[in-house]
């Protein structure tokens, strides 16, 4: 899998062995080295050479996690020959890789004309076509990875997608929730609504409300794109309680409602329920889908 660019993402390393690569404001990456093995969670979009950025990183063997199956995290995954994915988003990879590779460079496109910025890459140079597909291996609830001073701990998190996982390392007791909760939380998606690809506001509160319930296992939380926060550094630590009180609130009829610009959309808004500095996408139907 070539590419004209090879290794350029910008790395950061925020803890110990522990490290952030930025692709470019389309999604954060990151690697996780133990003492005997790394381990990589998501992919991105595939922009370049992400073999090269780890290889910069670590010599170490390593295996390779999708929080879920959005193509800006499991965009990239094409590169390598596994790939540890809950089976509930396995249906995203179920399309041809010329309409994945569309995808992916709409979105990095999209991204470059949001932020109006320069970024060292070609999306017709340096995002490639799959040439084959990962083996996929079952990402379950609970599941570890021990790594060799460090383990890393799947849990089921169904609310951004039914198959969205967050994890917590046990050695810088940072809770990496991905997309399962930002400030800009996410639960609705136009599209698709066939049983079994979108998930209720009333399960992804009982999934947030188990999250928030496991603070004495994390002290930090980080998600998986940096919009709201700094590269390298956490979420504001009420981010938790305040989405799950958000999460409450819809349910029970008394959510705040605005519309605000949408950030996935130029010159468009989208209608949400707010709770303190946490917005959620909202469904005047009442049914909050996964995006």
């Amino acid at each position: 899998m070539g590419s004209a660019m090879t290794d350029r993402h910008p790395y950061y390393e925020f803890e110990k062995d522990t490290y952030e690569i930025d692709e470019f404001d389309c999604s954060s990456i990151f690697l996780f080295v133990g003492k005997e093995r790394a381990l990589l969670l998501d992919t991105g979009c595939g922009i370049g050479d992400l073999k090269g950025v780890i290889r910069k990183i670590t010599d170490k063997p390593y295996i390779v996690i999708a929080s879920h199956g959005h193509m800006d995290h499991i965009g990239g995954a094409g590169a390598f020959d596994e790939l540890y994915i809950n089976p509930a988003d396995n249906y995203f990879l179920d399309v041809s890789f010329e309409k994945m590779l569309e995808n992916r460079r709409n979105y990095a496109d999209f991204i470059r004309t949001r932020e109006d910025k320069y970024y060292p890459y070609s999306t017709e140079k340096d995002m490639l076509c799959w040439e084959r597909k990962p083996k996929l291996l079952p990402l379950s609830d609970g599941q570890t990875f021990d790594l060799g001073g460090r383990i890393i701990t799947a849990y089921s998190c169904p609310g951004h997608t039914p198959g969205e996982m967050i994890f917590i390392d046990s050695k810088t007791r940072y809770l990496f929730c991905a997309d399962a909760c930002n400030r800009n939380l996410l639960l609705m998606q136009s599209g698709d609504h066939t049983e079994g690809r979108y998930v209720s506001v009333e399960k992804a509160a009982k999934a947030m409300e188990r999250i928030a319930s496991m603070k004495d296992q994390y002290d930090h939380v980080i998600n998986s794109h940096h919009d709201y926060r700094g590269f390298g550094a956490p979420l504001a630590d009420y981010v938790v309680d305040q989405a799950l009180e958000c999460m409450k609130k819809i349910v029970d009829g008394t959510a705040e409602i605005r519309e605000i610009p949408d950030p996935l959309q130029l010159n468009a808004t989208k209608t949400v329920a707010v709770y303190g500095d946490v917005f959620i996408t909202y469904s005047k139907e009442g049914v909050y889908e996964t995006r």
